[in-house]
């Protein structure tokens, strides 16, 4: 019989039975430490379990290590993938210079400190500071990770409760014109029509305002009554699972994609959200419009929404949120509604009907 318990980063090996009698190994990183032999499996085990429990007190937790605690708790939990692996990676750029520091260290002070570095310090990738969105969400995960860390009884208080965002946040990202989009959607399909999948993966952000990771999972047997709809069963949210209309623009792309594979097969055969995102872009400088992001375009998909007269509520179910407010308030562009109220009253004095 061989039992194996963690405890941080010291494990306990065994029992094994040597001799007639039981004992265990500790394992703290390479070195082994074989301990006596005992009477019982039973008795070796609980021998050696509190030996480990005193190493481990005796040694206090990073915040390092108190990250990777947070990682598998994440991972238990349920989060998605790109939640449990992403977050520590955002936690140990904000917390960098201490995550070797023991974790009672951390004080409200030295979080501030740690995070007005962060709000100066230049993304390698533009030489700019971070923007004010990108160094908030920092914040936002540190302050969830200090929650857990009281919850787990790690600290007595969470150090980062007090620390405030600075700077304002942008609501919504700047969107494509009407003419702007219609060139866009000419290239793509364009693209499309030459068998680029990318094309066919970029215009269902724009068509069916869909997230970069709802396109990438979509197995075959997503697309449902002869691909007239696409059904999300899974997403970041409740409200995320849903079924969407497929256009017939996009139908015919996402049938030829979806021959000869097998139903559980991914309909693009790719997980990586970057991949959409890059054909967005891509497509922009292919049609010479301004250069977007993707989710860009689920925001252009809602302001089109709306101002062809559709419901918010409608709108946001069709996106996946909680709420029309979010909708109208992050991703339809400003004065969208107020131009789909006017065009109402204007057609109902033409004696033209309002869209349903």
């Amino acid at each position: 019989m061989t039992d194996e318990t963690a405890f941080s980063d010291i494990r306990v090996l065994g029992p094994y039975a040597f001799r007639g009698r039981w004992r265990c190994v500790i394992r703290n990183g390479s070195q082994k430490s074989f301990l006596s032999p005992e009477k019982t499996p039973a008795r070796a085990l609980a021998v050696a379990e509190r030996l480990v429990a005193a190493l481990c007190a005796s040694v206090p937790m990073t915040v390092g290590s108190a990250i990777d605690r947070y990682q598998t708790h994440l991972r238990e939990k349920g989060n998605k993938a790109a939640s449990y692996e992403g977050t520590p990676l955002r936690l140990r750029r904000f917390f960098g210079r201490m995550l070797q520091s023991p974790l009672t260290s951390l004080s409200e002070r030295r979080c501030q400190a740690l995070y007005d570095d962060l709000r100066t310090e230049c993304s390698p990738r533009t030489a700019r500071p971070l923007a004010v969105d990108t160094h908030r969400a920092y914040l936002a995960d540190a302050r969830s990770f200090g929650r857990w860390v009281v919850k787990a009884k790690l600290l007595r208080d969470n150090p980062l409760a007090q620390i405030e965002g600075m700077g304002r946040r942008r609501r919504g990202k700047p969107q494509l014109r009407h003419d702007e989009a219609k060139a866009w959607l000419r290239k793509a399909q364009e693209l499309a029509d030459g068998e680029q999948p990318g094309a066919v993966a970029a215009m269902m952000c724009l068509l069916l305002g869909l997230r970069c990771g709802e396109i990438v999972n979509r197995e075959v047997r997503d697309l449902d009554h002869g691909g007239s709809v696409l059904l999300i069963p899974d997403s970041k949210t409740e409200a995320g699972r849903r079924t969407v209309k497929v256009p017939d623009t996009l139908k015919r792309y996402l049938l030829t994609l979806s021959r000869n594979k097998q139903p559980k097969d991914l309909l693009f055969g790719k997980h990586d959200r970057d991949w959409p995102r890059h054909w967005v872009k891509k497509i922009c400088r292919l049609a010479r419009v301004p250069e977007v992001c993707a989710h860009s375009m689920r925001g252009l998909h809602a302001t089109l929404a709306i101002e062809a007269g559709a419901s918010p509520d409608v709108v946001a179910r069709s996106l996946g949120h909680e709420s029309a407010s979010m909708t109208l308030s992050a991703y339809a562009a400003p004065g969208s509604a107020k131009a789909a109220t006017a065009t109402r009253v204007q057609n109902l004095f033409a004696g033209i009907p309002s869209p349903p």
